[in-house]
């Protein structure tokens, strides 16, 4: 049972870093070329759009790591290289909640309203994606640095 939770969870990890380089190298970089012209609002709403696809990953990680850390009664947030992965995850989950989601969703309703006046993407709304796109970077390099942790369990 263990390997098959493990399998899971590896799976989404390998997801969410794979969605993570395609957001990276096709849909910001879309979005920074497309500056000013119809494309950009189009890459902005591919951006936001992948929220569904990074929350699937994002739960089924948490639900994982919890069955994987209870199964093998590895303990949480002690001072090992399981507890500072789950201390990087907890602080994913944060950056996510209170940060990244009401962003992304202020940004998707001014867009919504910015597309229904035939307006496209403003100087303002740019400037919060660009925000969002960095902390989103720095969410995936936690990932990244999670996965190095569960791959050579470092100390």
């Amino acid at each position: 049972m263990f390997t098959f939770v493990l399998v899971l969870h590896l799976i989404a990890v390998c997801c969410w870093l794979g969605g993570a380089l395609y957001e990276r190298c096709f849909i910001v970089s879309g979005f920074r070329k497309e500056v000013g012209s119809v494309g950009e609002a189009t890459m902005l709403r591919l951006l936001l759009g992948s929220v569904p696809f990074f929350f699937t990953s994002v739960i089924t990680i948490v639900v994982t790591g919890i069955t994987m850390t209870v199964m093998g009664k590895y303990g949480f947030l002690q001072w090992s290289w399981i507890g500072l992965k789950q201390y990087i995850m907890l602080g994913i989950l944060f950056l996510i909640a209170f940060y990244i989601a009401p962003r992304m969703s202020r940004l998707g309703n001014q867009l919504k309203w910015n597309m229904e006046q035939g307006v496209g993407v403003d100087d303002r709304m740019r400037s919060q994606a660009n925000r969002v796109i960095f902390y989103l970077d720095v969410m995936h390099i936690g990932v990244l640095v999670n996965l190095i942790l569960g791959v050579t369990k470092f100390f």
